[in-house]
């Protein structure tokens, strides 16, 4: 499925720099085996890096192409309820980690639908 700037007949704002760099510093900073560096040191160069993030955004979205890496995810399961028999597969749930890019990403074009 491919994403565009258009949605629901009208055109969508495109990212700012602002917006990139506002987003990174509310963002957890929780970090993923498939991030490239830490979320935490991401959060303090978000002035350098915000206006390269939204042109690679902007772009993304204009193009309709989301980046291969952006699909990737660790899975892992995760127990439903502490007290559940661990040797039963039932018992868990899949949880999926995204890298930070990714889930920014996500929260731009959910801003924006």
């Amino acid at each position: 499925m491919l994403l565009t700037l258009t949605a629901y007949g009208s055109e969508l704002a495109p990212v700012t720099a602002e917006e990139v760099e506002r987003m990174i510093g509310s963002s957890p900073n929780k970090s993923c085996q498939l991030d490239p560096a830490p979320t935490w040191l991401v959060k303090d160069m978000r002035t350098l890096l915000s206006p390269s993030i939204a042109v690679l955004f902007n772009l993304s979205l204009t193009s309709g192409c989301f980046p291969m890496e952006f699909k990737e995810a660790i899975v892992r399961p995760r127990l439903k309820k502490t007290g559940l028999d661990t040797s039963e597969r039932k018992n868990y749930r899949p949880v999926s980690s995204l890298s930070f890019l990714s889930k920014l990403l996500e929260r731009v074009v959910q801003t924006r639908l």
